[in-house]
């Protein structure tokens, strides 16, 4: 008979995804662990073969002592994002996340944020608060052009959405290919160029060492003056202190940002308190669905199906590009 799978449980709930882990594979050997801290010593004494790990907002991700067990052979990661465990030899282990379970709902967050920058809704919010019956103009909040950064399956929502909202569509990926539903697909190098002319930007690029503060000073003075900016992708993808001056000088009309190159954002941060800055606490992927735990475990149980079988595993992501 063969040997039980182990599978190493890094979850912020000791109880919820190992019972869907138990119920399709009663089988398995499941250590759970809810504790950063307490990682190394439970992952030497389960020895797994597989791990499934989620990112707790509050400290450092242990990726070391996972990546060291010798059993290891694959990761599932709860979210779309892998930066916090790159590198890994991918001969030795593979990392999978949950993209396509994010990708409309995020959608549909980005563009809210942007409709209700452009309309005052915030304004408006807290001016009933207030009791206040006051006037302001708004922008329009369809049409014009979207910039949408980083052509994912996030991203190419985030562009289909623009599209039905009557939005011209650039788009900015590595590999500058066409792709379906953006209007013009520019690299890197070009990136400033399509800026120039964007009434709204999205930032959904993985965090690399090639996008690692991308948005510089650069490429906010790049920007038409007036723009709406939403960032759901991570946050040191962008300089904050740029975003800032970007803010005060006009450049921006707005930003809503959702990441934050320190998370939790300290109390003390003097980002709450910026005129014309929006913020949520990395929760624009966990809106997508009420469910978003369960999608994202039945997603890690058919890919535990293949694995078993010897299949080939979905949502593999690499190493070298980061996603």
């Amino acid at each position: 008979m063969a040997e039980p799978i182990r599978i190493f449980c890094l979850v912020d709930d000791p109880d919820r995804v190992p019972d869907m882990i138990r119920a399709r594979h009663p089988q398995a050997e499941i250590t759970v662990c809810t504790d950063y801290d307490k990682t190394a010593a439970a992952v030497k004494q389960s020895d797994p073969e597989i791990a499934y790990t989620m990112v707790f907002a509050r400290t450092e991700y242990p990726r070391a002592p996972i990546l060291a067990a010798p059993n290891l052979r694959w990761i599932h990661v709860s979210g779309a994002g892998v930066n916090h465990l790159a590198p890994w030899d991918p001969e030795k282990v593979s990392v999978s996340n949950v993209g396509g379970i994010q990708d409309e709902g995020m959608a549909q967050f980005a563009h809210a944020r942007l409709i209700a920058m452009a309309t005052n809704f915030f304004t408006y919010h807290d001016q009933q608060k207030q009791h206040r019956w006051e006037h302001h103009d708004c922008a329009r909040s369809h049409g014009g052009v979207l910039t949408v950064v980083g052509l994912g399956q996030i991203g190419r929502a985030c562009a289909r959405l623009g599209k039905a909202m009557g939005m011209t569509v650039n788009g900015v990926r590595a590999r500058p290919a066409p792709c379906e539903g953006v209007d013009r697909v520019v690299g890197p190098a070009d990136m400033h160029e399509v800026l120039a002319t964007s009434d709204w930007v999205i930032i959904v690029t993985p965090l690399t060492r090639e996008t690692e503060n991308l948005f510089d000073g650069a490429a906010f003075a790049a920007l038409k003056p007036g723009a709406f900016l939403v960032n759901m992708a991570r946050g040191k993808v962008m300089d904050e202190n740029a975003m800032v001056e970007a803010l005060r000088s006009g450049r921006l009309a707005g930003a809503s940002i959702d990441v934050f190159a320190e998370e939790p954002l300290p109390a003390d941060s003097p980002l709450w308190d910026e005129p014309g800055l929006h913020i949520t606490p990395h929760s624009a992927g966990f809106i997508t669905f009420e469910d978003y735990d369960t999608r994202g475990t039945e997603l890690f149980l058919d890919n535990m199906d293949r694995y078993l079988k010897g299949e080939a595993l979905i949502n593999v992501t690499d190493p070298v590009r980061g996603y």
